[in-house]
């Protein structure tokens, strides 16, 4: 009992992950190196969104825990200019994972490091406000991403179950430029019981409808995470993850009618649990949107082509009669 506990204690002054990769810095028109960590913490207090298995990453930790883990992190940190993000799998601003002291602890840390050039934080809606917002003075740029999910309030609420509204968001969002920081959207394609076909038009639409209030919107593929409630749904045959074909096409059309930065992370992508298209093209698109993610330029899905967007071309334009078949 012992011994597990000290191996727990040591487990919790180490981030669930931190790596080094690149990321596009808008302020700057360019790619640099970014610096990705995922605290170890509380967790998301909601817990209810049909696809989402973050919770299990939580921990009972303490504030100097969360610190600690942090500045493990920053062994990892580059000499050059580069991007923070912090994740916490849940809110940043929730006072149950991070505390105020904590927040304005880690804005110290972050302040000491002048390569740091921008530092992005997510939260739920529900916890934003001007006082935790401008707690963030941080010398860098701020910016604030918010998973929205979808600007269709019975999709989210009936579909994701995400537990606040459109309106919820665009308060949110205001407050946080009002506030001088900028605002990521988090966008899901292809959440449970929406066809491809409108999957992709309600993301488009979303899209539309949050760049006013956005600086960055995050196209996030639905994967299937374990122990969630769309685990069960995908073991019945109920639902498939978009296909690849899908993101490259709504990716596509947000670029192309909003100057906003457009990202997406194709999580699992290939596999029978994440956005996939035939096995054979799945590494040449994966790749794509990842060179896209850090140009911006739309030319790297010129010429991409496979046998199986006959299939999913097939798939969108028969959407209402395929919609429920486990044939695609």
């Amino acid at each position: 009992m012992v011994k597990r506990k000290i191996m727990n204690t040591q487990k919790n002054k180490v981030p669930v992950a931190s790596w080094l990769d690149y990321d596009f810095f808008k302020e700057e028109q360019k790619a640099i190196k970014c610096l990705t960590v995922i605290l170890r913490t509380a967790g998301c207090y909601w817990r209810k969104c049909t696809m989402c298995g973050f919770w299990q990453e939580s921990a009972d930790v303490t504030q100097t825990d969360i610190l600690d883990q942090l500045e493990y992190s920053f062994k990892k940190s580059p000499d050059e200019d580069f991007i923070l993000k912090i994740f916490t799998s849940g809110s940043f601003f929730d006072e149950r994972g991070l505390s105020s002291d904590t927040r304005r602890e880690i804005v110290r840390m972050v302040n000491k490091r002048k390569e740091i050039k921008k530092l992005v934080v997510e939260t739920r809606s529900e916890f934003i406000n001007t006082e935790k917002v401008t707690e963030l003075n941080t010398d860098e740029h701020l910016e604030i991403a918010i998973g929205l999910e979808t600007t269709d309030d019975f999709i989210r609420s009936k579909y994701i179950n995400k537990g606040f509204s459109f309106n919820d968001y665009k308060n949110a969002a205001k407050i946080v430029n009002e506030c001088g920081a900028t605002v990521k959207t988090y966008l899901l394609l292809k959440p449970p019981f929406v066809s491809e076909k409108r999957a992709i038009e309600d993301v488009i639409k979303s899209a539309e409808l949050v760049s006013p209030y956005s600086s960055t919107i995050s196209l996030n593929l639905c994967n299937v995470q374990k122990y969630t409630r769309l685990e069960d749904l995908w073991k019945k045959k109920y639902y498939r993850p978009p296909w690849l074909w899908s993101a490259v096409e709504a990716i596509k059309e947000i670029k192309k009618r909003r100057e906003v930065v457009v990202m997406s992370d194709p999580v699992g992508a290939g596999h029978i649990r994440g956005p996939h298209n035939c096995g054979s093209c799945d590494s040449m698109m994966k790749a794509a949107i990842k060179r896209f993610n850090v140009t911006q330029d739309l030319s790297v899905f010129d010429g991409m082509d496979c046998e199986c967007k006959d299939v999913w071309l097939a798939l969108l334009r028969f959407d209402d009669l395929l919609f429920g078949s486990d044939l695609v």
